[in-house]
């Protein structure tokens, strides 16, 4: 076992953080946005659920996210919870953002002026509550105003790379007493 003490330049800091976070499991989401400038979207793997009462959830957006201004601005956000055939999509939305949007009938817009992901395994429109300054990202808060669901597995993101469920599934450890 490893121990690295938060002593560590910050570089190093970041490297280990990042590999600490990248031996987790994630659900994979693309958030979409719609405003004056056309739609906007980006992959996400931080999609959290905050509380039932009221229904909240969060997600971190990056200061330097092209999609950052018009979710802002319209306080609007779709989060599509990505089904396991749906690694392009995710791999997509994830690097050229001019490339995200093309005709291609994978999005339409939906009835709430908002860009909608076809065949995913959960839809959430929300209203976002706050963005908290959070160093290189932003916390968004979000309402959820209406859900869907679908009878589809999900994507998940582990280890820089994306898999069905059932593949990232290992089996789970036994867990002794007073560990």
């Amino acid at each position: 076992m490893s121990v690295h003490p938060i002593t560590r330049p910050p570089d190093a800091q970041a490297a280990h953080l990042r590999d600490a976070f990248g031996r987790a499991a994630a659900s994979t989401w693309v958030i979409t946005g719609s405003g004056e400038r056309g739609p906007v979207g980006f992959t996400a793997i931080s999609v959290v659920s905050v509380s039932l009462a009221p229904p909240l959830l969060s997600f971190n957006i990056a200061k330097d996210s092209s999609s950052l201004v018009t979710i802002a601005h319209t306080g609007r956000a779709a989060l599509h919870l990505l089904a396991e055939d749906q690694e392009p999509i995710a791999l997509r939305f994830a690097r050229d953002r001019t490339r995200r949007f093309v005709d291609d009938e994978a999005w339409t817009y939906d009835d709430h002026g908002l860009p909608s992901v076809r065949g995913v395994a959960s839809r959430l429109i929300t209203r976002i509550h706050d963005l908290v300054d959070a160093g290189d990202s932003f916390v968004a808060i979000a309402r959820v105003e209406h859900a869907t669901t679908h009878d589809r597995q999900p994507l998940v993101h582990r280890a820089g790379a994306y898999a069905p469920v059932a593949a990232s599934v290992q089996t789970p450890l036994t867990a002794t007493p007073g560990a």
